[in-house]
């Protein structure tokens, strides 16, 4: 901290002591250090409260961080989302800053990407003040779960189309929340967190586990629930793309085969096994869940801004005579390939989507898309397996 007749952008000074700065802008005057620059929550409350700032003064600052503020890859986050600032009063104003640059939007920007590529939503989404009111106050938005309120406001702006409605979340109070309609059969039962303490500032960093009965149904091209089981989300994030993906399914080409849970050192049994929360490279997400008893891993192959989408579903259906075997199924929206058969083996008809999974799966991928026996040794040299064998793909 200088004294103004030291500092090196501006500053605003007490009146009646020039030395003694209240606070220091740096650069222009929009420049403010970040909340996070300024320590305590309450302080910096008490900081911006002090701050004459006009409204165009704001409405640059909130776009100067938007643009500043990366996504996990690297993406501007403004690429993803904006506000309408110019409805925007000052008061809104100062919690769309806080939330831009004190917040992380990965995971909803992650999902609002994939909602963009599957064509229900246009990007940048642009967040209004009904959006933001979602939340009355900040202690609000701080008591849920991060990803749920930061949700809560950009839901409604993803389509599915048709009458399948919007991914609206609905608050009710009292752990009544739903999705999609405003219905009882909608509601989501988000795993009890521990209760916050007297210096809990943020919300939880890592997205609960959700229970629901939403399943998507593919002959009635829309959401089910009537069904007895029980869908639980290995986290809130999960849920999201879990819930993107659905609508889709069933326009998209897929090849599968049942393996050996432990087949060619347990590869299978080690993804279904691992944590949700830990990444597993050539993937851009990974989600799980349990319908009834039979565990569900996801993994997603191709980037957000990909031409198309193609993901892996592993499942282990628990069969009831001991057998240890799990499915393997892989979905594409890629275009066959120009002048290949209808009844041509997968990996020719959908070469990109092949070679992306090939290095996840590993010593796998033979089995799945050359038609190698799984007792067979491996000696693919990292299952890049041999394209001339037409196989059973």
């Amino acid at each position: 901290i200088y004294p103004s007749s030291q500092a090196r952008s501006g500053s605003s000074c007490q009146a009646g002591n020039p030395d003694k700065p209240d606070f220091i802008h740096r650069e222009e005057r929009d420049r403010l250090h970040k909340l996070k620059d300024l320590g305590v929550l309450r302080s910096t409350a008490l900081f911006l409260s002090q701050v004459d700032f006009g409204t165009d003064v704001l409405r640059r600052r909130l776009a100067r961080a938007l643009h500043e503020t990366q996504l996990f890859d690297g993406t501007p986050l403004d690429t993803v989302l904006t506000f309408d600032d110019a409805e925007l009063e000052d008061r809104l104003l100062l919690q769309a800053m806080y939330l831009v640059e004190d917040q992380s939007w990965d995971e909803v920007a992650d999902a609002l990407r994939l909602a963009h590529q599957l064509t229900y939503c246009e990007l940048p989404v642009i967040v209004t003040q009904q959006d933001l009111e979602q939340h009355r106050s900040k202690q609000g938005y701080l008591a849920e779960p991060r990803v749920v309120a930061l949700w809560k406001i950009v839901g409604r702006h993803v389509d599915f189309g048709d009458e399948q409605g919007t991914f609206e979340l609905f608050d009710h109070g009292n752990g009544d929340l739903r999705a999609i309609k405003d219905e009882p059969e909608h509601r989501l039962d988000l795993t009890p967190l521990p209760p916050p303490t007297p210096t809990t500032h943020t919300p939880s960093p890592t997205p609960p586990p959700v229970r629901h009965h939403l399943i998507y149904d593919d002959e009635e091209h829309g959401w089910d629930t009537d069904g007895d089981e029980v869908c639980t989300e290995a986290s809130f994030s999960s849920f999201l793309i879990d819930a993107i993906i659905a609508p889709t399914v069933d326009d998209m080409h897929e090849t599968d085969k049942l393996v050996g849970r432990d087949a060619r050192g347990g590869v299978l049994a080690g993804v279904l096994d691992q944590s949700v929360h830990q990444a597993v490279e050539g993937t851009t997400a990974v989600m799980a869940f349990t319908y009834g008893d039979t565990r569900h891993k996801q993994l997603l192959l191709t980037p957000f801004d990909h031409p198309f989408i193609a993901f892996i579903n592993i499942w282990d259906p628990g069969f009831e005579d001991g057998q240890t075997s799990v499915y393997v199924r892989m979905y594409t929206t890629e275009p066959p390939a120009a002048g290949v058969s209808a009844d041509a083996p997968f990996k020719h008809r959908f070469p990109r989507t092949t070679a992306l999974a090939r290095p996840v799966l590993g010593p796998i991928a033979p089995i799945i898309f050359d038609g190698e026996d799984p007792n067979q040794d491996d000696n693919t040299h990292g299952g890049r397996g041999n394209d001339d064998n037409d196989g059973t793909g």
